[in-house]
């Protein structure tokens, strides 16, 4: 009983120091106190301690990220000064027997032109880096469909023959045409701001004018991210059944690094002749992208849908390309054409005259080329860096630059 009554009498001391100092006071009237604050100090440090390395740790990456990103970005930028190097030594008609060992001609531009070549990632002091160089004047320009002085061009019909060809609706044409004209006159299948665009969430204009890029298609009515990526739509399905898809119609454009050894002097041209032979029995067919900007460009001269700039390229141009010239293009004339740019590039568009006797269609096409897309992938450590850019090389100009 003794022991109970004290147990409750030392309670109620502790009960009423605490009330009356409060809870450090009463700490400090124990003989534990000290303990229990070092204990509090500790915890916080420790916790304060492990955000700080956290937060640090966080910083270091992102330091290191960014540091990585630099370097590849200047790398990437590097990239592409080295492609127009490149695309202005193929002008002066430098450099292209000496790496592929086929002769090529500086007053035209094929697949045997050293900017074709499909060049390795090329390891570098701080990375890789990946060239590719595409040719703008193989596609079929859309910003000249219509401008301010011809309602119609002859690439409108390129484009209804392409869109009829891939099985999807010629009203995509029409829609294109209203984007890029001047004027909010709606062709028959097409649209305009008042009538479609604004009735949109958000609301937005037609262009009325040349599109700035090729992804400006994803805003045309009509046009849906499977049609624009070649994902669906039209007779996506039934080629896939088609036995004469290829990759490309390019011919053989790899780097052989052995051959870089064996050629000089006459043995070149022996080797050259040998896949002359080669390239004539290549299978030729419908290429399996159905990407729109592999056969599209925006890129050109507006105000005169007759220039050069706007031009297609025949030594170029892609089976699916060629396939849209006249809704007269049947396989066997397609594959022709192919053929015997394989064997020897066209010189001058005369020489297919033969298979297309339209001046209307062969006055739009070229054996050269001026407009180039360029994409440079540097990677250093696990950051990568794309730059895509259109140049002209004859006016030493830049169309478009992106880096991401």
């Amino acid at each position: 009983m003794g022991m109970i009554n004290a147990f409750i009498n030392n309670y109620r001391r502790r009960r009423a120091l605490l009330e009356e100092r409060g809870l450090f006071g009463y700490l400090r009237e124990s003989s534990g106190y000290v303990l229990i604050i070092v204990l509090i100090i500790t915890t916080l440090l420790i916790s304060i301690a492990g955000e700080f390395i956290v937060v640090a740790q966080t910083n270091i990456g992102y330091g290191q990220q960014l540091k990585n990103r630099l370097r590849a970005s200047y790398l990437a930028k590097s990239g592409v000064q080295l492609c127009q190097f490149i695309l202005y030594a193929d002008l002066k008609g430098l450099g292209a027997e000496m790496i592929t060992g086929r002769p090529t001609d500086k007053e035209t531009d094929s697949y045997n032109d050293i900017w074709a070549i499909n060049v390795p990632e090329m390891p570098m002091e701080d990375g890789t880096l990946k060239l590719e160089i595409i040719d703008e004047n193989s596609k079929i320009n859309l910003s000249v469909l219509a401008n301010e002085f011809t309602e119609r061009t002859k690439f409108y019909y390129f484009t209804q023959n392409f869109f009829m060809n891939m099985g999807l609706p010629l009203d995509l044409a029409d829609a294109i045409h209203d984007w890029v004209d001047i004027d909010d006159q709606k062709m028959p299948y097409g649209a305009d701001g008042p009538d479609y665009y604004q009735t949109l969430s958000p609301p937005y204009n037609a262009k009325n004018n040349m599109m700035d890029s090729i992804d400006e298609l994803l805003l045309i009515k009509g046009m849906t991210p499977d049609i624009y990526y070649g994902l669906g739509g039209g007779n996506t399905e039934a080629e896939k059944n088609e036995q004469n898809l290829v990759e490309h119609n390019k011919g053989n454009i790899e780097l052989d690094i052995d051959k870089l050894v064996e050629l000089a002097g006459d043995s070149a041209a022996k080797k050259a002749k040998e896949e002359d032979v080669e390239r004539e029995g290549t299978t030729i067919g419908k290429e399996k992208s159905r990407h729109l900007s592999d056969y599209f460009t925006v890129y050109g001269d507006r105000n005169d849908y007759t220039s050069d700039l706007n031009k297609i390229n025949i030594n170029t141009a892609s089976y699916r390309v060629l396939s849209a010239l006249t809704d007269k293009m049947t396989p066997d004339i397609v594959s022709e054409i192919i053929r015997r740019r394989l064997v020897q590039p066209y010189k001058s568009v005369d020489e297919i005259k033969d298979l297309i006797d339209d001046s209307t269609i062969t006055d739009r096409l070229s054996v050269k080329s001026s407009i180039f897309r360029i994409i440079a992938t540097a990677t250093v450590e696990n950051v990568r860096v794309r730059i895509t850019t259109v140049y002209n090389r004859s006016m030493r100009t830049l169309y478009y630059w992106s880096e991401e």
